[in-house]
């Protein structure tokens, strides 16, 4: 692999209303260990010398970004999303093409995944290795796993053998992505991620195992895993 070959530029999608999350300020501006939860992500993503520049796509109006103190990790960009995660990538897309990246490959990190390990954003750059159909982080299902009825009443069982928990970041040549985002949007298909829309193009990314602890932070609860996770990577950074 010859990562001189192509500019690698990291995209964080930050223009979610976390609703789910149950507070008036965003998730991603929640602090965590003293800082936004999404510092630590830029935190991580900033430590990869391949990455040239990183942007942040955030909502229309946006109150909170401008107020961050300390220092913002990577230096980003930011540029204003959309109204869902497919639509504020698709314009970050854009921006990078107006910046005469065309031929450029995303990164794409959700902005509530704190604890990703830079060793496997490397790992996915490397296994990838800048095939077209690109790549994503994921961890092979291990629970067994139900389908239910309406009722919510188990309706079967379903073999856990071939399945994947997607995650992030999610790697892409910009033009392939561009391609597969307007796909799905011009047929009305679902876009829940990067690779769901690649694979629409009949495309095949390529699964990367990562740890478990890059989990997305959805409720409340997962912050106090956050928390000691990300004290557990730190004490383990000091002692290599």
């Amino acid at each position: 692999m010859n990562t001189a070959e192509f500019n690698i530029w990291a995209l964080v999608p930050c223009a979610g209303r976390g609703r789910r999350f149950g507070q008036t300020q965003p998730k991603q501006y929640q602090h965590l260990n003293g800082v936004p939860l999404v510092f630590h992500c830029l935190q991580r993503l900033s430590e990869i010398d391949v990455i040239r520049g990183i942007s942040v796509g955030l909502a229309e109006g946006d109150s909170h970004w401008a107020t961050l103190k300390g220092g913002i990790p990577g230096s980003p960009q930011t540029y204003v999303g959309g109204e869902t995660r497919a639509r504020t990538v698709r314009l970050g897309l854009d921006e990078l093409v107006n910046c005469g990246e065309a031929q450029s490959w995303v990164l794409v990190h959700d902005a509530a995944r704190p604890c990703v390990a830079g060793a496997d954003i490397q790992r996915l750059i490397r296994e990838v290795n800048f095939h077209p159909a690109g790549g994503l982080l994921a961890t092979p299902a291990v629970d067994t796993l139900k389908s239910g009825d309406s009722d919510s009443r188990v309706s079967g069982t379903v073999s856990r053998s071939g399945l994947w928990h997607a995650q992030t970041p999610q790697l892409f040549p910009v033009r392939t992505l561009m391609e597969a985002i307007d796909h799905c949007h011009d047929r009305g298909e679902p876009c829940t991620d990067e690779a769901q829309a690649i694979e629409a193009l009949g495309l095949k990314p390529k699964l990367v195992t990562c740890g478990n602890y890059n989990f997305k932070v959805t409720h409340p609860s997962d912050m106090v895993i956050a928390s000691a996770v990300l004290k557990e990577q730190e004490a383990a950074s000091c002692t290599e």
